[in-house]
């Protein structure tokens, strides 16, 4: 029992430093394997997520990814399809951390995602059969008390009406996080995905109502060349990079450095 509980103390401990806006940094897992799991966890990121909207994460490949994570004891997020309260549910029985949720648009979104996540101010199903319960070793108010203090509840700020309704979006309870999609946002407007510099009013926006509401403010980044640029704009959530990223750059690097080892030798 203790054990169990050590592990809903990390996971709150996680959301608390979200909440706080301490500096924290996670890692899209695109490959569903629970080796990868394994091999970046060694790594000491504050969290993965898996990216079950844009990677081939089905409830099998989240099962075995999210057991690796226990096994490892690293938290882990999941991005889920879409607000669907069952992506939402499934993700979480299954022992995930928390949920980032694509496409929030409108409060009634951001309130229902919410719900969904959670059980005692929402309707989230209950059960305390699966792992996030450990298979009943809970009592099932410890466990429901434990899942609505620590689950982490992430909006995601992609779409032009959610820049629109932002300081209702942010006003929601419950929510940790906004999550600022500039690809998607860029679609949205009908930016061109390089002129980056059109997207500066909405960002702007978005992150005035995220500190006039309290409410802390993440975005996605290829790499760490534009994180102090981005920390002086009040980000705090970092998602850097993805495990397909390290490792086409780590592969491109080797084979590049090879050839170039051999260039000079070669007539």
């Amino acid at each position: 029992m203790r054990h169990i509980m050590q592990h809903f103390a990390r996971q709150h401990a996680l959301k608390q430093r979200i909440r706080s806006g301490q500096p924290t940094c996670g890692l899209f897992i695109k490959i569903p394997a629970p080796q990868i799991i394994e091999l970046m966890a060694a790594a000491d990121f504050d969290f993965l997520v898996l990216d079950a909207e844009h990677a081939p994460f089905g409830v099998d490949r989240l099962d075995s990814c999210l057991l690796a994570a226990r096994a490892v004891e690293i938290p882990v997020l999941v991005r889920v399809p879409d607000h669907h309260p069952s992506h939402i549910q499934n993700a979480l029985d299954l022992g995930a951390a928390g949920v980032i949720i694509p496409h929030i648009t409108s409060a009634q979104d951001a309130g229902a995602a919410v719900s969904a996540a959670t059980y005692r101010q929402g309707r989230r199903g209950f059960a305390a059969s699966h792992r996030a319960a450990r298979y009943g070793a809970l009592t099932a108010d410890a466990y429901r008390e434990a899942s609505d203090n620590s689950t982490i509840i992430i909006g995601q700020i992609e779409d032009a009406a959610a820049v629109d309704a932002i300081d209702q979006i942010a006003a929601i309870p419950g929510l940790d996080a906004l999550f600022i999609g500039c690809a998607d946002l860029a679609v949205s407007y009908g930016f061109n995905l390089s002129d980056t510099s059109r997207l500066e009013h909405p960002v702007r926006t978005i992150c005035e109502a995220g500190r006039t509401q309290q409410k802390t403010l993440g975005i996605f980044l290829p790499d760490l060349g534009q994180v102090a640029d981005w920390h002086a704009k009040g980000i705090s959530l970092y998602f850097i990079a993805s495990d397909q990223t390290l490792l086409t750059r780590a592969a491109d690097n080797l084979s590049a450095a090879f050839k170039d080892a051999f260039a000079s030798k070669n007539p």
